[in-house]
């Protein structure tokens, strides 16, 4: 806890985290003593911090974290139902990129995503530009090795056609 030169009481992130996983009563007691916090010069009630509902227990292994939590995608069913190796096919002919090399292209990456066990990351990125184009979310143009990926492009993670401008997926994917 650290007071600023105002006299007002700054938690940094870690001390509120472990306050509220570790169930120390430090910061909510601060919190509670306290009649009202400045919600950015509004009024807001007093955050109870010790009703937090916490979906998931802490896991300090970030590699058994991950294994109990990487099928987990929070998307709508429709997305995670969908055949997501179809809709990039169709997004092909929606293209006019009917060349033996987009589709060629397309096989051969999505055969390495499969390997790598990423379909679903597939589908979750799908959902996450759609949610950005629905919500006029900016996204960029491209940027690094994911350009040379011909599936990002047909899922519109960037706009930059990697078999125009002769790019091998592998550069991502390595």
């Amino acid at each position: 806890m650290n007071v600023d030169a105002y006299g007002q009481v700054k938690f940094n992130t870690q001390e509120v985290l472990e306050s509220i996983y570790n169930s120390s009563d430090s910061i909510v007691n601060y919190i509670d003593s306290q009649h009202e916090i400045d919600c950015h010069t509004q009024h807001c009630d007093v955050f109870e911090i010790n009703k937090l509902q916490l979906p998931i227990a802490i896991q300090t292994d970030l590699i058994d974290f991950h294994k109990q939590n990487s099928s987990a995608w929070l998307m709508p069913d429709n997305y995670k139902t969908m055949d997501i190796e179809q809709h990039l096919a169709e997004k092909l002919l929606d293209y006019k990129l009917t060349d033996a090399k987009y589709v060629q292209t397309l096989a051969d990456e999505l055969a390495e995503y499969r390997a790598r066990n990423m379909i679903d990351l597939l589908k979750f990125l799908k959902y996450l530009m759609d949610t950005c184009y629905t919500q006029d979310i900016v996204t960029g143009v491209g940027r690094g090795s994911s350009v040379s990926s011909l599936v990002l492009y047909l899922i519109g993670v960037h706009a930059i056609d990697p078999i125009k401008y002769n790019l091998d997926y592998k550069e991502f994917l390595r």
